[in-house]
């Protein structure tokens, strides 16, 4: 859906339309070029000039069919056409990067709406469990062993309980626009809500090699604008050198309608540049900054395109590596719970106590769920930049 609906791309789609249309405008500057003109004049006097055509008629019809054929211009329009070649060679690149940023940031906006969705579930279980606790500490204050403050504790927390279920459940419903607004539609998209399973066998490069960071859509990019503004010089520079082109026509006027007296005339044309203000100069140191340009974003895009993989799969791992551990200590924060709840029905610990593990729990399976989608985040960012780093799936 977001490959048929997203905005950007359907932009960088059009904008190749655009880049390929301007390459056939540049070629057409490098063929034959034919003109027919055909015009009609009456004049008020008779034209001592044009007598001998008109006899004392003062209509004038004209008609001709010109050629024209550029001979040499100093490589300027040779230089347009290949720069109008790299400008769509680059624009392909750039919808090639559209298409992996779009991809990542629909998964980015997927996960991100699961998590306000497995955040809400968690809150939801959260007050659940209050409310089964505010029973038990009813029973127990009505059989006097235990003070009605105990109840009143978790009547406060419950009711706190129950903002913070409204305010997950706000959040899912906010995540589902963003998803649907990466997507490129204007409504609510919902994630499922199932909890992913990692696939703690999947394998990540940890460097990206020369090789693939040049073939990375990024990179080429970069590399046809400096292509493209080296050309651009070499077209500035060519106006420093005369045009010339051949020029021929076939022509007939008469004070008829299809005029006769049929004429032509063909010959060399040479325009020669001498005098425009140092404008011509300037083109050229124009296009020479921005070459300079040119080359200090591909090296920037090189520096920030590699500082971002190894950034996003040393990120990658060590989320990995955490989910483990944040698994053993949800198990272990549920053990405590459960037992905690126990103790508490049987009058051996206090409310706060049984509060503390309560928030010990919840805090364990909201740091379980986000390391989660953290490491699902930091994945897809690496898979974004060099889709072969990841050896074997990530979910299971």
């Amino acid at each position: 859906m977001a490959a048929g609906k997203n905005p950007d791309l359907l932009r960088e789609k059009a904008a190749l339309v655009e880049n390929q249309a301007g390459y056939v405008v540049s070629r057409g500057a490098l063929l034959p070029q034919l003109d027919a003109t055909l015009s009609y004049q009456r004049y008020d006097q008779q034209l001592p000039n044009k007598k001998v055509i008109f006899g004392t008629s003062l209509n004038d019809y004209y008609s001709d069919i010109t050629v024209k054929q550029l001979l040499f211009s100093g490589g300027k329009y040779v230089s347009q056409l290949r720069s109008s070649k790299v400008s769509v060679e680059a624009q392909k690149q750039r919808l090639s990067l559209t298409e992996r940023d779009l991809a990542f940031s629909v998964t980015k906006a997927y996960y991100e709406q699961l998590r306000a969705a497995q955040t809400l579930e968690i809150q939801k279980s959260v007050l659940e469990k209050l409310s089964q606790q505010r029973v038990a500490a009813q029973l127990l204050y009505n059989g006097g062993r235990t003070s009605v403050v105990d109840v009143l504790k978790i009547q406060t927390n419950e009711s706190a309980q129950r903002d913070a279920v409204a305010n997950a459940g706000n959040q899912v419903y906010v995540k589902a626009l963003a998803l649907g607004q990466a997507m490129g539609v204007e409504e609510p998209v919902l994630a499922f809500i199932a909890m992913p399973q990692i696939n703690e066998g999947a394998a990540f490069e940890k460097t990206i090699p020369a090789a693939v960071l040049a073939s990375n859509p990024e990179m080429l990019y970069a590399a046809r604008n400096v292509e493209r503004s080296g050309l651009e010089i070499k077209t500035a520079q060519a106006a420093h050198y005369p045009a010339v082109y051949l020029k021929g026509t076939y022509f007939m006027e008469d004070k008829e309608f299809f005029p006769g007296n049929a004429n032509s005339y063909a010959g060399v044309f040479l325009a020669l540049p001498i005098y425009y203000g140092g404008a011509v100069s300037a083109q050229t140191d124009r296009a020479g900054a921005r070459y300079t340009q040119a080359k200090e974003t591909e090296r920037k895009a090189r520096l920030s395109l590699y500082s971002r993989y190894a950034a996003a799969v040393s990120t990658a791992l060590d989320k990995k590596e955490r989910v483990t551990t944040s698994a053993k200590t949800l198990e272990l924060a549920k053990e405590t719970l459960t037992a905690s709840e126990l103790r508490y029905s049987a009058g051996k610990i206090s409310v706060l106590d049984l509060l503390d593990a309560q928030n010990l729990w919840s805090n364990a399976y909201m740091s379980y769920a986000n390391v989660i989608f953290d490491y699902l985040i930091n994945a897809a960012e690496v898979k974004a930049i060099w889709p072969e780093a990841v050896k074997g799936e990530i979910l299971k």
